[in-house]
């Protein structure tokens, strides 16, 4: 037996010295893997006319003179708020898998309009307050306005989309999105601008300049998306090589991409990019930060008038007494370059 043991270690060890050495795979700026899941972003629409300040929002002062019809079916009848979010958003809204609890700066929100609604703190399993996982490019149709009923009505594929009360999912406040889905926006809570994350190691990576003929991953249907489709278009005109701009349904799924070397950088709001840090520290946040700021809201049906005006006194409650800043600085204290959160504007 010793010697068969030594026979076949003998034929380990010449098979070892047999084995050819690695060869090197030379570094690569674009990805060589047609990635599965993702479509390159169309060619933008043109720009519509300007319009009024989007964000200038319904004063909660109103409420006292109006009807409340949308807010008594919701406290009265329905007994349940339904609210859009994304749930794949750390730091913004996540899902514990372990715990199922929900988490994040804008589901503190959610839990004081809830609070304020129904009269009483909401905990975690609470059934009056139901939140519904939206993808990113799909969260604004689900509320309930007479465009995106007339949109189900001719999209079969969108009648499976579940029908909310609110959104709120860092959505930017724009004029498009006002006459594409029929939605008013609350006052801004939020006030951000758009950063660049790449993988560790890409050294020559400063802003979206240096990302010529390379793929560059935004969520479909967002302001970021869009203002990706624009700079490959100034790039164009200028006659330098165009970055390749990469669309997902939902923005999370650009880390994933990411990560598999299928994209080479993340353009999106810089709190977004924030929570993708913590979940891979291997990721890089550049110091790039667009010059423009853009302001998110919480959107609503433009049927549901009482509805804005009520979460605008929630908000203006918040403000008021210092909760709405002490989560913000709690949720998005490792970004020392956020921005102050902008005050209120009302139309009337």
């Amino acid at each position: 037996m010793r010697v068969i043991l030594a026979a076949a270690a003998a034929v380990l060890v010449l098979a070892g010295c047999t084995v050819p050495e690695p060869v090197a795979r030379p570094n690569r700026v674009a990805p060589v893997v047609n990635p599965d899941g993702f479509i390159t972003s169309p060619t933008p629409s043109p720009p519509v006319e300007q319009c009024p300040d989007p964000g200038l929002s319904l004063n909660p002062a109103g409420l006292a003179r109006t009807q409340t019809p949308t807010v008594n079916r919701i406290r009265n009848d329905d007994k349940r708020l339904v609210v859009g979010v994304s749930q794949t958003a750390p730091l913004f809204s996540r899902r514990n898998l372990a715990t199922g609890e929900a988490t994040g700066f804008e589901v503190e929100i959610v839990r004081r309009i809830a609070q304020e609604l129904f009269g009483e703190p909401i905990g975690a399993n609470d059934p009056r307050l139901r939140l519904v996982s939206l993808p990113t490019g799909g969260r604004l149709t689900a509320l309930d306005t007479a465009m995106n009923r007339a949109a189900r009505e001719a999209n079969a594929t969108l009648k499976d989309i579940p029908v909310v009360d609110l959104v709120i999912a860092d959505v930017s406040i724009t004029c498009a999105r006002v006459r594409t889905y029929g939605l008013r926006y609350s006052a801004p809570y939020l006030s951000t601008n758009t950063g660049l994350m790449v993988r560790q190691g890409d050294h020559d990576v400063h802003s979206p300049e240096d990302l010529g003929d390379r793929k560059v991953c935004s969520g479909s249907g967002t302001t970021n998306s869009d203002e990706m489709l624009q700079i490959r278009d100034r790039q164009r005109a200028e006659g330098k090589t165009p970055v390749i701009p990469v669309s997902v349904n939902d923005t999370s799924e650009c880390l994933m991409l990411l990560q598999r070397g299928q994209v080479d950088a993340i353009y999106t709001d810089v709190l977004i990019l924030a929570g993708f840090r913590l979940q891979d520290p291997t990721t890089v946040l550049l110091p790039y930060r667009d010059a423009k700021a853009g302001e998110a809201g919480i959107a609503i049906s433009d049927e549901d008038t009482d509805l804005v005006r009520f979460v605008n006194g929630v908000l203006d409650a918040m403000r008021a007494d210092g909760s709405l800043q002490a989560a913000y600085d709690n949720w998005f204290k490792t970004v020392d370059t956020r921005r102050p959160i902008p005050p209120s504007r009302y139309a009337d």
